[in-house]
Parts: structure tokens; C-alpha cells; sequence
């Protein structure tokens, strides 16, 4: 067998093959088989084709594997550890499972006479050379190993059907294991800072928001599947885990259940590998930064029929803040195993666990009592080295894909997940600052809340023929359930003054921590359970012209009952909305081979789980999103390229109400209000992806968003109505062992309205205030990297954030109050890839 091009070249990786010497047209499935297609390429992820020209002769010696060229000595150190390293995977898996061994042994079952009559024929058979052709095989999504800041190949994050990103007719960034591990993004709020067209907010140490087109993102995945969990505390989960991570900007109501026109942002984990690997590192930094991680997988058993995959991190670090430490911890494991030739299933579980201390709850103080401008410093905690707001996610899950035949497909994916968190904070919230360093207020609470999420999802994909064309289509049903257990909590007796920061000046946080008893009967159980089933087609109206259509037809119903002391139900709210449907429909043109003009349009519908002060839940959000732009595959399809103006009206908005203390509510959950009716928000952004030169990673993206209520006062003056975020890397040198790079994130100015005090004081001696704005001007921050690769094993880099170190605020006006962003971090990682 002959390859005329490497299959590491792009041209490897497609799905549709044709006879050079005429001929039908053939296919080649992803295990091999050939197949009738069609005689056009079907989509343009599919790259140029390749010749692939050998030929078969009947011999008696064993054929030489052709997937590797690389010579290993297996007397090296380091062929014995991957050899080590291997049995004890496999050891450990055998010890788990003590399956599949009849599965295998129905695999490699051969009738002695189907054996003979096989080698008689060989025998007996004259030398036979096959036409030349060409084959193409389909493109994989995954990013790991490809060095590159991009993929083409087939994501479903948008639509549920496999779609290269230029074939999708929305926004969409992905951030690569290759820029994950060069820029030394290890969270997700790390990463979300470096995509285009997002803005993260922190209202404090923990509670992490994320914005996109004027809105907050509330749609998560992970590996396509609904994550419910949410609220003001969302999980900044460990990069370790996953392989990417997809943006998809805009209203996704086909996948998430909610068109929601911010962005759906979907994590993708890594999966087993065929052939042995494993890596790990080791990272030092600023503040204390401590970090290990390990990754190990490959083959364990069945000539590679059982794979499997274990990943861990462990994070400890410090902060510009005294008291605030950081303690992350990442554990994942996944089976997966082929039962025949065309099914394949995976067992796996996922753990991510953050345990803080000297965490924040609300912001520092921005205005004296007396109406002039603090100046708190920067590294200002009015916490306690005790305060804690940890998480622990679990997750179990399970996937099922099935080839029915060579064009139709069956997938089925479950997940089981558990989040426990108890917050027991204290922390100078409120007030303003008098001369002698009183006045500021604090809040203090514990609240345990234990959360359980049930997903399932089936769906069937595949290929028809309808008017002499080629189509696609995928249907299928999902329900997700969630419920909330908010435990009774009841205060013990404090001295006077514990709610009072007596002198800013001199705080330590030396206060004890005030006794708490967790109650037999819950303060409140709430669920939220919505079903529905969908259908989407991308239909081939013409060669150049594709349509993409779906529906989604849902149920979707919240209850939550609050209990009094003795058990009895106080009171019970929510409310039920059944056969909601949420249409999506894009249009797709071809300008040529490279470049796609496209339009799309969503409806909005998404009810919330938000309380207002009341403790009455907000109206279900409701609106229309459309959008449209210009997308492209650049540089042999090693770079993708998007441009898109959209806009969209939506209703009943709910942002966090910071007019009461936080987690006022019944189970201490944080209180909401509605922006109203008629928001409307329009913008326009532009990414560019990938690899412009072999050694060459490039990512840049600007975003404009403009958010207006019914009246056309702005909206979302928190976010900056205009970002750029720029980071490129290069390798040079002998056998490109060394590479450097940097960045530059631009975003424009932000302010917020928040209660000033006049210098004027009430009866109770409290000051009068009056609206006034708090605002961050228009900032620049630069990022650099760098990274020697000292042998075949070994990597050493080094990375530097806010290089110029740059005192700004993150967030402003949350509660009269701003926080700060991180100052200069500097790190170094050593990373072992074996």
C-alpha cells in the first residue's frame, strides 16, 4: 500500500471517494468499508481528494502494519515506562470489568471451513492490482495532537446535525487543547476571557457570569449534553478533562431545549486513544501556584476493542488577596469498548471540586460616607481566612453509538450527576466608609444545598435521497431533570457588632465563625423537569445552496415547595408550559470553494428558574434572534474565518437584583428582577482561527454589542459594547523545539449606576444617596509566552498574564461596590508526554 500523501495531511480526512478511471462513485466509512455514495462531495468539510494507488497480491508471509513508521527500542527507560504504565492501566481495567471476553471471542470465531476455503483461494488466486482510486475518510472534530488553534472538522453543538464549522449557519469558536495548553487556560472562566465576543464577569471570588450578545450565557453542555446546573454559582471547571471547548454565539434552541440568543458553550471531553499515550505536568507560579495533572490512555484489552482513559488534577494557589486560597481538584475516567464492527459504547465519570478559603461575597466599597471616591486598596478582602463558598460536582454517564448501515446512524447519551455546596460566608459587603474606618456592613450565612441532575437523550442521523439530491436529517427525544434540596440552616447568637466591619484599616478577618445547626426539615425542594423531541435537516436545494430546518416541540414544568419549621408546606410556586415549539431555520450559499455566505433565525422561548424579591418566579423570556454573515476554510482548510451581524428582541430579562442582600431568599438563593419588555440588542463580530503557516497558530476576534430597552436606554452597561482579543504562537528553530508568543485584549469602557451618598445623613445616621455612575475606562492588557521542547519527552514554558500590570475593575456597581481584576501572574510548566 502506497500513500501519496501523508495521513496526517488534511486531504486524509474525509468522507467521499471517487474512481480517477471512472466509474461509480464510492465511500469510505469510518471502519473501511466501501460503500455507494454520491458523486458529488457532500459537504466541504470534505477536503480535497487523494490518491491512494496499491495493490493486492496473494501471498503467504503477514503483512506489514501500515498506521505506524516510528521505531521504538523497547530497552529505553522510556519504552519501559509506557510499558509500565500500560499493564498497570490494563491491570486496572480487568480488575473493573471482567467483560467482554465473550463479545471478543464471537468476534475472531472463523468456521475451519470458511478458514480453509479462505486460504485455498489465496493460494490458488493469480496476482490482482485494483484500479487506482481515490479515498477519502471522515474528518474527526477531536483536537488533540493536531497543533493547531482550530478545527474543520464536524461539530454538532449548534444543530445536532455533524456540521463543519462552515457549514454552520451561526457563530462559533473553539479553543483547542494546542491554545488551552500554550496560553495556560486551566478553568473555564480563564478560558472564556480569551474567546471571541464573550465577557466573563466576577461579582466575587465565586459567583462567575459570562456574557454574550448583551445577555448572560445559560446554556451549557458537556459532550452535547444539557448541564442544568447553574444559578449564580456555576462550576469553573479543569481544562484537564476536556479535548475543546465549542462556542456556538447565538440561539440554540434545537440542542438546548432554550433559544437563548446569547451563546451555548459546550465542553468536550477527551476520549480513549487507540494506541498507548499518557502526559503530565507540572506548573509553578505567582501567589503560590502549585499544580499537577496526569493523563493516561490507550489500549487496554481485545487488540484494542477495550480502551480506556484516566485523567487528574490537582490545583493549590494563592491570591493579590490575603486570605483568598484557591484548592481545585479534577478526576476523570472513561471505558469505552466496541461491541461488534459497528457499535460502540462508554462507561465514564467525571469529578470537579473546588474548596476555597477567604472567598468574597459581594464587592469592595467604591464611595466614602461622605460622597467622595474611597480608594479602597486593590488587595482589600474584608473576609475571614475561614469563609468558604466550596463545590463538588459529580458527574456519571454513559454513550451508545450504533451504525444501523453505512448512512444511518443511532446515538444515545446518559448522565447522572450530583453537586453538593456549602457556603459559609462572612464578608463587608455594603455601606460606605466613614473616616474612622466604620460603616461598612456585613452579610453572613451558611447554606448547604445538595442538587441532582438526570439527562438522557436518543437520536438517529443519517443520509436520503429526495428530488435527485443528497440529504441530511437527524431526529430524536431528550428529557433533563433537576432537583434542589435547600437545607434549613439555623444561626447561632452572636456579640453585637459581628454584622459591622469595625475599621477597614486594620482588618484581619480574626473573627470566630458563628455556630450554625443544619434543621431536619428543608427550607425548600425545587425541581425543574422539561422533555421534547426534535427534528433538523440540512437539505441540498442546489449545488451551492443548503438549507438547514428544525424544530424543537417541548414540555417544560418548575416546582418548588418551601416548608415552614414543623414540616408543613408554607407555600408552593412554579408553573407548567407544555408543547413549546422553538423553530431554527439557516440558509447557506456557496460562493465558491472556500467561501459561504449564510442567514439564520431562531424564536426565543426560555423560562427561568429566577425568584424576584417576592420569592414569585420571573416570566419565561421570550423574542426572535436572527443573524447573518460570511464564514471560510483558508489556507488548505487550516484556517477558519467568520463574520456575522445579528440581532434580536427578547422579553422579560432577568439580571440579579442588588437593591437586597445576597441570597435573601428562602435557602438563601440570590434574588432577581426583569429588565421589562422590549430589549432589543444588535452587533457585529469577526474570528479568525487556525494555522496560517505550519508553524504559525493565530486566533484574533472582534465583537460589538449594543443593547437598548423599549425606551432605547442601554442595557448590559457592564459589558463592554466593544472587545478584541488577539493570541498568536510560532516555532522556529532546529526541529522547532523553540516557540513564542503573546496577546492583546482590548475591550472599551463599562459603567454601572449605583447609589452615591450626597454628604447628607438621615434621622437614623445613615447617609442619603442619590444615582450616580461608577465606570472603567477603556483598558488594554498584553499576555507572553514561551516554550522550549528539550527532547522528545520534555517541554519547559512560561507564561506571563497582564504583563504590564494593569489595576482595573472587572465588575462595577454590583451592590455600590467594584472588584478588581488579577494583577501581573507569571508561571512555569514542565510537561512529559511519553
Amino acid at each position: 500500500m502506497r500513500w501519496r500523501c501523508a495521513p496526517s495531511h488534511p486531504a486524509y480526512q474525509h468522507e467521499t471517494c471517487h474512481r480517477h478511471a471512472g466509474g461509480s462513485p464510492l465511500q469510505r466509512g469510518t471502519r473501511g468499508r466501501l460503500r455507494h455514495g454520491t458523486a458529488r462531495h457532500a459537504s466541504h468539510h470534505e477536503c480535497e481528494s487523494f490518491v491512494l494507488s496499491f495493490s493486492v497480491v496473494a501471498k503467504k508471509h503477514a503483512p506489514v502494519s501500515p498506521t505506524s513508521n516510528r521505531h521504538i527500542d523497547m530497552n529505553h527507560p522510556s519504552a519501559t515506562t509506557r510499558r509500565l504504565a500500560h499493564l498497570t492501566l490494563r491491570a486496572t481495567a480487568a480488575a473493573v470489568l471482567g467483560i467482554l471476553p465473550a463479545w471478543h471471542a464471537q468476534a475472531q470465531t472463523a468456521t475451519p471451513e470458511s478458514t480453509a476455503a479462505a486460504t485455498t483461494a489465496a493460494t490458488q488466486a493469480p496476482p490482482a492490482t485494483m484500479a487506482e482510486i481515490a479515498v477519502t475518510a471522515k474528518q474527526d472534530a477531536t483536537t488533540e495532537h493536531s497543533g493547531s488553534y482550530t478545527t474543520t472538522g464536524p461539530l454538532a453543538s449548534g444543530t445536532r446535525l455533524d456540521l463543519a464549522p462552515r457549514e454552520t449557519p451561526q457563530s462559533l469558536s473553539i479553543v483547542t487543547r494546542e491554545r488551552m495548553e500554550e496560553q495556560g487556560l486551566q478553568t473555564l472562566a480563564e478560558t472564556m476571557q480569551q474567546v471571541t465576543g464573550i465577557y466573563v464577569n466576577y461579582n466575587d471570588t465565586e459567583r462567575i457570569t459570562y456574557n454574550a450578545r448583551g445577555y448572560a450565557v445559560n446554556n451549557f453542555q458537556v459532550d452535547g449534553m444539557l448541564n442544568l446546573f447553574g444559578s449564580s454559582l456555576k462550576a469553573n471547571g479543569d481544562n484537564v478533562v476536556y479535548d475543546r471547548i465549542e462556542v456556538v454565539r447565538g440561539a440554540t434552541g434545537l440542542t438546548t431545549g432554550a433559544g437563548d440568543p446569547s451563546a451555548t458553550i459546550n465542553q468536550v471531553r477527551k476520549r480513549p486513544t487507540r494506541e498507548f499515550q499518557a502526559s503530565g505536568a507540572l506548573r509553578i507560579g505567582s501567589y503560590d501556584l502549585r499544580r499537577a495533572e496526569l493523563d493516561v490512555g490507550g489500549p487496554l484489552a481485545f487488540d484494542g476493542k477495550l480502551r480506556g482513559r484516566f485523567v487528574t488534577a490537582k490545583q493549590k494557589a494563592g491570591s493579590f488577596r490575603p486570605m483568598y486560597e484557591q484548592d481545585l481538584g479534577a478526576l476523570y475516567g472513561i471505558l469505552e469498548a466496541d461491541l461488534g464492527p459497528a457499535t460502540t459504547v462508554a462507561v465514564g465519570y467525571e469529578r470537579q471540586k473546588s474548596d476555597p478559603r477567604g472567598s468574597t461575597w459581594g464587592t469592595v466599597p467604591y464611595w466614602n460616607a461622605d460622597g467622595s471616591l474611597a480608594n479602597l486598596p486593590s488587595d482589600l478582602n474584608l473576609s475571614t481566612p475561614w469563609s468558604s463558598w466550596n463545590m463538588d460536582e459529580m458527574k456519571t454517564f454513559a454513550t451508545l453509538e450504533h451504525r444501523i448501515n453505512a448512512d444511518w446512524r443511532l446515538r444515545a447519551g446518559w448522565t447522572k450527576a450530583d453537586r453538593v455546596q456549602d457556603g459559609s460566608l462572612y464578608f463587608g459587603y455594603g455601606g460606605y466608609p466613614r473616616a474612622d474606618g466604620s460603616g461598612i456592613t456585613v452579610a453572613y450565612n451558611r447554606f448547604p444545598v445538595d442538587e441532582t441532575m438526570d439527562v438522557l437523550e436518543v437520536n438517529v442521523d443519517g443520509k436520503f435521497n429526495l428530488f435527485g439530491r443528497r440529504h441530511d436529517v437527524v431526529f430524536g427525544w431528550g428529557k433533563a431533570d433537576r432537583g434542589m434540596v435547600s437545607q434549613r440552616v439555623t444561626l447561632g447568637a452572636m456579640p453585637a457588632g459581628y454584622d459591622q466591619i469595625p475599621d477597614w484599616q486594620t482588618w484581619t478577618g480574626d473573627v470566630p465563625q458563628f455556630p450554625t445547626t443544619v434543621e431536619a426539615v428543608p427550607a425548600s425542594i425545587g425541581s425543574v423537569d422539561q422533555k421534547a423531541m426534535f427534528v433538523a435537516t440540512r437539505l441540498n436545494l442546489a449545488d451551492d445552496l443548503k438549507a438547514v430546518i428544525g424544530v424543537r416541540h417541548g414540555d417544560y414544568q418548575t416546582t418548588t415547595r418551601n416548608f415552614n419549621a414543623d414540616g408543613t408546606v408554607a407555600s408552593t410556586t412554579g408553573y407548567t408550559l407544555g408543547s413549546v415549539n422553538t423553530p431554527y431555520v439557516g440558509l447557506l450559499y456557496d460562493l465558491d470553494e472556500q467561501w459561504t455566505v449564510y442567514t439564520a433565525y431562531t424564536s426565543i422561548f426560555q423560562p427561568q428558574n429566577l425568584r424576584d424579591r417576592n420569592n414569585d418566579l420571573l416570566d419565561p423570556v421570550d423574542g426572535n434572534n436572527i443573524e447573518a454573515g460570511i464564514k471560510a476554510e483558508l489556507f488548505d482548510r487550516r484556517v477558519n474565518f467568520s463574520a456575522a451581524v445579528f440581532r434580536s428582541e427578547k422579553d422579560n430579562v432577568g439580571e440579579i437584583d442588588d437593591s437586597v442582600p445576597p441570597n435573601s431568599l428562602p435557602g438563601a438563593v440570590q434574588a432577581y428582577r426583569s429588565t421589562g419588555k422590549g430589549t432589543k440588542v444588535d452587533g457585529f463580530e469577526a474570528e479568525v482561527a487556525g494555522q496560517v503557516l505550519r508553524d504559525w497558530n493565530l486566533s484574533a476576534g472582534y465583537s460589538h454589542t449594543r443593547s437598548r430597552d423599549a425606551r432605547g436606554n442601554p442595557l448590559s452597561t457592564v459589558v463592554p459594547r466593544n472587545m478584541l482579543k488577539v493570541f498568536t504562537s510560532y516555532r522556529f528553530g532546529a526541529e522547532r523545539r523553540y516557540s513564542v508568543g503573546g496577546g492583546v485584549n482590548w475591550q472599551s469602557s463599562l459603567w454601572s449606576t449605583a447609589q452615591q451618598p450626597t454628604g447628607s445623613y438621615n434621622a437614623k445616621g445613615a447617609p442619603i444617596t442619590a444615582p450616580s455612575r461608577i465606570s472603567q475606562d477603556s483598558i488594554w492588557l498584553a499576555s507572553l509566552m514561551a516554550s522550549y521542547r528539550i527532547n522528545d519527552h520534555f517541554t519547559a514554558s512560561v507564561n506571563v498574564n497582564n504583563l504590564f500590570d494593569k489595576t482595573y475593575y472587572n465588575r462595577v456597581g454590583f451592590y455600590q461596590g467594584l472588584h478588581y481584576a488579577d494583577p501581573r501572574t507569571a508561571s512555569a510548566t514542565l510537561r512529559a508526554v511519553f
